[in-house]
């Protein structure tokens, strides 16, 4: 499970760090809404983390949700969440950086293949569809292109380039950006619609925080004024496997509300796709949170798939709160 988790781990710190303000949507109602009972929601307003069953989309989704209340943060603490804090706290991490401005391959600089670069390099240059790389069709010539005596140096170059191209078209044209994963047979798999299929399946927002929801779907044509967002990219070890993936996080203001979004719109291998929100929502003394994560992969699909997608849901929740106390940990020895 440690592909699904490291993916969406790294959402966490972003919604604890996030500010409170003023005159909330009802943090209450869209709990209830979301099928909170109100002994639930005592529960979450008294300080516990409290799971939620929610349907995925499709037969690939892993899903988990909870809602938690936490004091509002020191102020910086929102900074270093945008620093990528929570990569230092996921022991899984390898590398990561941010991309602050218009994407180079300087950006990806500190990328490398490394631990075992030779075994690395060698699955990139031998990649084949269906294979254990998610790589488009163009992707898997291009590395083929270099021959199996490819140094080291040359192949890592190539992954930075083929990164940067996914940025960069993810960047320009959104959802619609993203390039397919191929797959054995001459089959597609589109993380585009895999994330697609999460955002509309986010649709009580739209009572809540409309324009929040609306940007989900038609990014980057529709930006709620105030928003804020930032790009990354992530090497970890997932399955003793290292992956790499790149997030883009929305911060957006929606009248009295923030919505977060995290969005991995591509992920090297393990799983196609994932996206996590959080609606945060001012209580008194502090803020109530419900997120939510969305997990696209082929690991539960096809026979015994809805037993295996509920187990891998289940597990996937209880690394998440288990990251969430890790979390208020870190907090609580700094001194926020």
């Amino acid at each position: 499970m440690h592909a699904w988790i490291a993916g969406a781990a790294l959402a966490l710190l972003s919604f604890v760090a996030s500010p409170a303000v003023a005159a909330p949507p009802a943090a209450a109602d869209l709990l209830a809404e979301v099928g909170y009972s109100p002994a639930e929601i005592a529960r979450i307003e008294g300080g516990e983390l409290v799971a939620h069953t929610i349907d995925a989309s499709s037969e690939r989704e892993l899903v988990a949700a909870f809602a938690f209340f936490v004091a509002t943060p020191p102020a910086d603490l929102l900074s270093q969440a945008r620093q990528g804090l929570i990569d230092r706290v996921d022991p899984n991490t390898l590398a990561f950086a941010m991309v602050p401005g218009p994407p180079s391959l300087a950006d990806f600089a500190k990328l490398t293949l490394d631990p075992d670069a030779p075994k690395q390099a060698q699955a990139y240059v031998g990649a084949k569809p269906g294979g254990a790389l998610n790589l488009s069709s163009q992707e898997i010539a291009a590395f083929g292109a270099l021959g199996s005596g490819a140094a080291v140096p040359a192949v890592e170059q190539a992954v930075r380039g083929a990164l940067l191209a996914r940025l960069q078209a993810y960047q320009a044209k959104g959802l619609a950006g993203i390039a397919p994963y191929a797959l054995a047979g001459g089959q597609q798999r589109s993380p585009a619609d895999e994330l697609r299929s999460a955002s509309q399946a986010a649709k009580r927002l739209q009572n809540y925080v409309p324009a929040a929801y609306q940007m989900l779907l038609d990014y980057p044509a529709s930006k709620a004024p105030g928003t804020q967002e930032a790009f990354r990219w992530t090497r970890y070890t997932a399955h003793g496997e290292p992956t790499v993936s790149l997030t883009h996080s929305l911060f957006v203001p929606d009248g009295d509300a923030w919505v977060i979004v995290q969005r991995q719109f591509y992920v090297s291998t393990g799983y196609n796709s994932e996206q996590a929100i959080g609606a945060l929502l001012p209580a008194k003394n502090g803020t109530i949170v419900f997120y939510s994560n969305r997990t696209s992969t082929d690991q539960v699909t096809g026979f015994g798939g809805s037993a295996k997608r509920s187990i891998g849901s289940k597990l996937l929740a209880s690394q998440l709160q288990n990251l969430y106390e890790k979390v208020r940990a870190t907090q609580k020895k700094s001194g926020a």
